[in-house]
């Protein structure tokens, strides 16, 4: 038997995507050669691609037990351990990739990723900077940076602005010249052809605002885009298909290439749903493929191009001369909110005041992991002292890691908090998820990074919010929503304030009951929710800043 043609084909296989096929050849030549090391390394490769976790650590153990050399073998294998939830395996074998070879680029990105989900934007950005120190075109890198400098209180705004700029200056201004005229019919009354860019049509918070916009644009008005960047399709994303006129998936297609549909579709609008958010294509924007470019929703500050036109924001979020100079985009301010919310149809009925049956006061947080800094754990310790026998329900992603569990536990217990206060409960999907809120009398926001779907559910069913409202957009998301609803009492502007708010709240049992049983309906009432009221205030913003381009040109 010849085993170099079954080498061949395993890796042609396997180049092709054909995983089960290269697999079968690797299968066979192992039966022939059981202690091939590249092999068995191979095969662990493509059992993780599979999603057989147990499957690929035991092939690349075996692997590494022959050949301990193999410094990639060390990375691959902390990948599957981490897919299974084992971080703090997944760090150690990262690290001893980066011990072997101190200039993988690859591993340190690893690590970076890994210790964000331990919630530790800090380091995990420290070590996203080793990636770029040895590889400075690693635009991915860069964003994670950008991205995790809105969760630490060491930036300033105008720390984030220039961090953005440098990017640009690094990765769009290659791309300039890649500018095109444009044909687009500068009738001002025509109907528009608008188009919405994102990697997350799909289950994600960002398609519970997207999706109340898509479905009550005006037709008529509006010929509504969608290009997606889903690699995995679910029910949500059958279901915006179904708001849009034409849905295009450009997953895998070059940004030069996308550019040029865009360009053939006749898009006058283009839309960003993502910004430096994972699985963007803000590249493509730097390109400028339509004559107006906004970016919205998916990202909360400044995407830093030069090509970006608009950001749309509203007053609580951006408050007139406050922050446009930390833009490079002009700043299109709704006249009430920039968030449209869609509750979920299979929405649990609002329960009982949790606190009627306990006896004692619940506060709670579904907000990510990350954005729990240490001062938001200071601060929420101190309210929990100054509320005697409360409890604090805490429930994130990456609660099935029992490191991670420990490590809250005991961020608390050094302020003095007992462990039995803590109550840390794994992620749930919709709509179980939602009852989770049934057993919280009282919701704390995150800071400097606020809450902006874990917010909305919690005032959907019946849990008020205590926000702490920043000096920039990311820190002021709470602000926004709560003023939206007619909360603005529940707006702090200091950490003093947010502690008082959260205890006179606390104290007052009766509201809290009354609060509940009408918020749903408050929310129901208000411009978050009204889909129509929020499409005519889009659409003629849509209209006045096109109107702006077909007569500045």
């Amino acid at each position: 038997m010849n085993i170099v043609n079954d080498i061949q084909s395993a890796i042609q296989y396997y180049q092709s995507g054909d995983l089960k096929q290269s697999k079968f050849f690797c299968e066979k030549i192992l039966k022939l050669q059981p202690h091939n090391a590249e092999v068995l390394y191979f095969l662990g490769i493509i059992e993780a691609q599979l999603k057989n976790y147990d499957l690929s650590i035991n092939y690349i153990q075996s692997s590494l037990a022959i050949n301990p050399a193999n410094a990639e073998a060390y990375l691959a294998l902390g990948a599957s351990f981490q897919h299974k939830g084992n971080i703090d395996d997944a760090i150690a074998y990262y690290q001893k990739t980066v011990h072997m070879n101190p200039n993988s680029a690859e591993a340190f990105d690893a690590l970076g990723y890994a210790f964000q989900i331990k919630g530790n934007p800090v380091e995990s950005e420290t070590y996203y900077r080793h990636s770029v120190k040895i590889n400075p075109d690693n635009y991915v890198s860069c964003q994670n940076i950008l991205f995790l400098m809105l969760y630490n209180y060491r930036y300033s705004t105008e720390n984030i602005f220039s961090e953005h700029l440098q990017f640009a200056d690094h990765f769009e201004k290659p791309l300039l010249s890649h500018i095109t005229s444009y044909t687009n019919d500068k009738t001002l009354q025509r109907r528009l052809r608008i188009c919405y860019i994102s990697p997350d049509f799909r289950k994600h918070p960002v398609a519970y605002f997207i999706e109340p916009v898509l479905a009550a644009h005006n037709r008529k008005q509006f010929e509504v885009f969608c290009y997606s960047l889903v690699l995995t399709e679910d029910d949500v994303t059958k279901r915006l298909q179904e708001h849009t006129d034409h849905w295009r998936n450009i997953h895998g297609i070059s940004d030069e290439n996308a550019a040029e549909l865009i360009r053939k579709d006749g898009i006058d609008i283009l839309i960003d749903l993502a910004g430096h958010t994972s699985n963007n294509r803000i590249l493509l924007f730097a390109r400028k493929p339509a004559p107006v470019q906004i970016s919205w929703i998916g990202y909360l500050a400044t995407t830093g191009l030069s090509t970006m036109d608009y950001k749309i924001v509203d007053s609580y979020t951006n408050p007139p001369g406050i922050t446009e100079q930390f833009y490079t985009e002009k700043l299109l301010r709704l006249p009430e909110s920039l968030w449209c919310y869609m509750p979920d149809k299979d929405s649990p009925e609002v329960a009982q005041l949790p606190a009627l049956r306990a006896g004692y006061i619940t506060f709670g947080s579904f907000n990510n992991f990350m954005k729990i800094s240490y001062e938001t754990v200071s601060v929420w310790s101190t309210i929990l002292q100054s509320v005697p026998d409360s409890r604090l329900l805490l429930k994130t992603l990456f609660f099935y890691d029992t490191t991670i569990c420990q490590n809250i536990v005991d961020m608390f217990a050094h302020r003095g908090i007992a462990a039995e206060r803590i109550v840390l409960l794994p992620w749930e999907t919709s709509p179980k998820h939602l009852e989770s809120y049934n057993l919280i009398d009282i919701g704390l926001d995150t800071f400097p990074f606020n809450g902006g779907a874990t917010t909305c559910e919690a005032m959907w069913m019946g849990v008020p919010v205590i926000t702490l409202a920043g000096t920039a957009y990311h820190s002021r998301i709470g602000a926004s929503l709560l003023s939206n609803i007619g909360l603005p009492e529940l707006v702090a502007k200091t950490y003093a304030e947010y502690i008082k708010i959260a205890v006179q709240q606390a104290g007052d049992i009766e509201n809290l009951r009354a609060l509940r049983e009408r918020m749903r309906e408050m929310m129901a009432h208000s411009p978050l929710t009204d889909s129509k009221r929020f499409i005519d205030n889009l659409e003629n913003a849509y209209r006045q800043i096109w109107q702006n381009w077909c007569l500045s040109v």
